[in-house]
């Protein structure tokens, strides 16, 4: 009988001979049938799928309804439907782990397998075997290794996509929760210190003292919603409106918002409605519209230190396109790809001033693709970004607002 030793996943020896091994193979062959496992050991063949089991479980018959005399590796091979390893390194099929068992290229190999049985029953098998060396060549010749039924344990991808909504609840509901209960004591917060400011007896010095205990509780609050809002996003809980909106009143309001601030700064902000005012009403979320401009306007002017910003809109092809350009400090290349990721903050000096999760690009994203639209932008570093996304036109007769 050839001698062989099997090599665990650190690279070391263990003994063994080809066969099932005396003793301690004996005893671990025992406790692996014990615990409902099948143990193996594959000889590899001269052609894929042609090796053969020199030792195998007897509990194989009631896994796969095949006995051990007539199980072979083309046999198995047969019966997969489909493969989802579990190593790092991810062998394509049978006969790529293989190459990569013999190569040393991997030094175990975890999967998952669904297979269809000689009854034509389908299970899930968990697949884990370690190289099998021939000690004189030195060569891998085989594989070791243990076959699970996972199936009443392995969740179908519907019920794991009920598992993740579920859980994307749970923390949504988490989320707003801690989000009021963090809100009323920063509530009392700023009603307390904006009431104290108001007070004429209070020295200047202290009133700038509660200022900024104001301004920093609003932005404290800021954060909460916008967390709060992303985690309602990822748990599908955003839903979208069909509001009869004119959109020049839209950017009216953002205008007003930004102006004092833009003036304070020395910026120049001007917006453009549409010529044809006709083209001014559609059907579409307000709410979710002016968060997206408000948000684009808002970043231009955290950038944004001489020049302009100016945004607006306009009909084409069907879609209605907006736009917000600066003249700040732009976007350098190397950081486009992430623009729109979750937390992620372009100029960290300069996030550290002004503030912000990095939440709001990525809301903003998810807002316009819920509502129909795609978002993109054009930017150079010191040369000014220009933020562009689009909407279904769905036009309404001229209405009041």
């Amino acid at each position: 009988m050839r001698s062989v030793r099997l090599q665990n996943d650190n690279g070391d020896q263990v003994a063994g001979k080809e066969g099932r091994s005396r003793d301690t193979g004996e005893f671990l062959y025992k406790v692996i049938e014990n615990s409902g496992g099948v143990p193996f050991q594959l000889i590899f063949g001269q052609k894929p799928a042609e090796g053969h089991y020199v030792d195998i479980g007897a509990g194989i018959v009631q896994l796969l309804g095949v006995g051990p005399d007539d199980f072979t590796e083309k046999v198995f091979t047969s019966m997969i439907e489909e493969i989802v390893p579990l190593n790092e390194e991810k062998p394509a099929d049978m006969p790529d782990f293989r190459n990569k068992f013999s190569s040393g290229e991997i030094r175990s190999y975890k999967a998952e397998i669904l297979v269809k049985t000689a009854d034509g029953e389908r299970k899930w098998i968990r697949y884990a075997s370690l190289p099998l060396i021939d000690e004189e060549t030195g060569k891998v010749i085989g594989a070791s290794g243990i076959l699970y039924d996972i199936t009443g344990r392995r969740l179908s991808p519907d019920r794991i996509k009920e598992k993740e909504d579920e859980w994307d609840r749970l923390k949504t509901d988490l989320i707003h929760n801690l989000a009021h209960e963090i809100r009323t004591p920063l509530n009392a917060i700023i009603g307390f210190s904006t009431l104290l400011g108001e007070e004429l007896e209070i020295p200047e010095r202290r009133k700038e003292y509660l200022d900024i205990i104001v301004r920093n509780s609003d932005h404290l609050l800021a954060i909460i919603d916008d967390i709060v809002e992303i985690s309602k996003i990822d748990a599908k809980m955003v839903k979208i409106r069909r509001d009869k909106v004119k959109l020049n009143s839209v950017l009216r309001k953002i205008y007003d918002q930004f102006g004092s601030e833009a003036s304070g700064k020395g910026l120049l902000l001007r917006f453009e409605p549409e010529h044809d005012t006709g083209d001014a009403f559609v059907y579409t979320d307000w709410y979710k519209l002016t968060e997206v401009l408000r948000n684009l306007v808002e970043n231009a002017m955290k950038f944004t230190h001489q020049g302009r910003i100016e945004f607006g809109y306009s009909v084409k092809d069907g879609m209605i396109e907006f736009f917000v350009s600066d003249t700040g400090t732009g976007i350098p290349s190397e950081q486009h790809r992430r623009i729109f990721s979750r937390f992620f903050q372009g100029d960290s000096s300069l996030s550290r001033i002004h503030g912000g999760t990095g939440l709001g690009l990525a809301i903003a994203k998810a807002y316009v693709e819920l509502m129909g639209g795609q978002i993109w932008f054009t930017s150079q570093s010191g040369e000014g970004s220009v933020f562009r996304f689009t909407l279904p036109y769905e036009r309404v007769e001229k209405m009041q607002i």
